[in-house]
Order: structure tokens, then sequence, then C-alpha cells
């Protein structure tokens, strides 16, 4: 496995604070990870994003445990979303829920700062996450999934229904280390596994990847 993390080595370690890691995926890209469901830390972690990112208004979101694609298996058999992963440019915030109906109403709040921003939600499964969303009274203005975002630019039909490796192989040219489409256990636990935070942090920004290069090439034409 190509990829690292390990804890910030510039974020003092603080039952108060926020777990922070940095994830490595290759010499050109690092990825600043901050894990908390604290709605402040939340809020705090919005600012820096925003304030800091100036490449655009994409936000992608990620959700796990993901959901199976088969069509044998009932919607009542998918598993619940435990985990959200909110990636604006290197920057990942990882929301772990405590079960699958709880999501604290002013994280849902911060969120919506987003919406109200007309920042353009993205990422894998888009309408399975804004339903989720809506449910808890935060409905995306903007949202997309990156597969058409995919099959748009590339004019490729079938990356409509392609999982995420395909999808980054196609518009960006990286070949994605098939660990990341492996379906990992864990999420239900009290506390994510690095391993966990790194799997879902780096399939968050590569959505986010896939977006931004869509944007470029709508952008040039």
């Amino acid at each position: 496995m190509p990829y690292e993390i390990e804890l910030d080595p510039e974020v003092p370690v603080s039952i108060l604070r926020p777990t922070s890691y940095v994830v490595t995926i290759d010499d050109a890209k690092t990825l600043h990870v901050t894990v908390t469901s604290d709605v402040d830390h939340i809020q705090e972690w919005l600012n820096m994003a925003i304030n800091s990112y100036q490449g655009g208004h994409f936000v992608s979101i990620h959700a796990e445990p993901r959901p199976f694609k088969s069509k044998l298996v009932h919607k009542s058999f998918q598993p619940t979303i435990r985990t959200f992963f909110v990636a604006i440019g290197p920057r990942v915030l990882v929301i772990h829920l405590r079960h699958s109906y709880h999501m604290p109403w002013m994280s849902v709040d911060n969120i919506s700062r987003l919406n109200n921003g007309d920042f353009y939600f993205v990422g894998m499964d888009m309408t399975r996450i804004s339903w989720w969303l809506y449910k808890r009274g935060c409905s995306p203005k903007y949202h997309e999934d990156v597969r058409k975002l995919a099959a748009d630019q590339t004019l490729r039909v079938e990356l409509r229904t392609a999982g995420l490796k395909k999808i980054v192989q196609a518009v960006t040219g990286l070949a994605m280390d098939p660990w990341l489409s492996r379906r990992l256990k864990g999420w239900s636990l009290d506390s994510l596994s690095p391993k966990l935070v790194m799997q879902g942090s780096i399939r968050a920004f590569m959505a986010f990847e896939v977006a931004q290069a869509w944007y470029v090439v709508l952008d040039s034409s």
C-alpha cells in the first residue's frame, strides 16, 4: 500500500482537541485530516478550510460504509451511514456518528453554511447522501455525482455506473491503489482506526480532484 498516515506533528495531542492526521498520497499530494464530532471544532474547521482554499467552490462528501451495488440487496439490508468525510482541497474533515441516526443539529447547520455559500457538493452516491442530509434538515442546493461529471467530461457513458478507481483513472490519469476500493470493517465502533480515516479521506479527496478536473475543462471551453 503506497499511502501513509501519521499524527500531525504540528498539532499537539489533547483530549480537548480533534485528532489531526497527515495522509501522504504521493510526493506531490498530502492531506491534512481532522477527526471530530464536536460542533465548535466543526465550525472552526469550516472557517479555516473555506478561508484558506482559493481553488473554487467544490465540497466533496464521502460517506461510509458504502452501499452495496448489487440489485439483489434490498434497501433494508443496505448499511447505514456512520461516517462523513468532507474535503475542501487537501483539507478533510471526518465526522464520526455515534449511531446511524445521530447528527448534531449544529453540525447540520454548519454544513448548511456551505449550502448558503453556493458551494457545489460532489461525491459518489450523492443521491443517497443528499437524502440522508435532507431528512436531517440540510438539502444541498447544488450537488452532483462525480460519475456524471466524469461521463460528461470524457464522453464515456459507461462511467455513469463506474467505481471511483475507474473514474479517477479516466479523468486524472492517476492509478488508485486497489486497497482504496476494499470494504473495510469498523465503521460502527466508537472510534475510527487510522486505516479507516486514511481510506475515506483519500476517497473524498479523489472525488474532489475529479470535480476540479471537470471544472477546468469546462472553464477552458
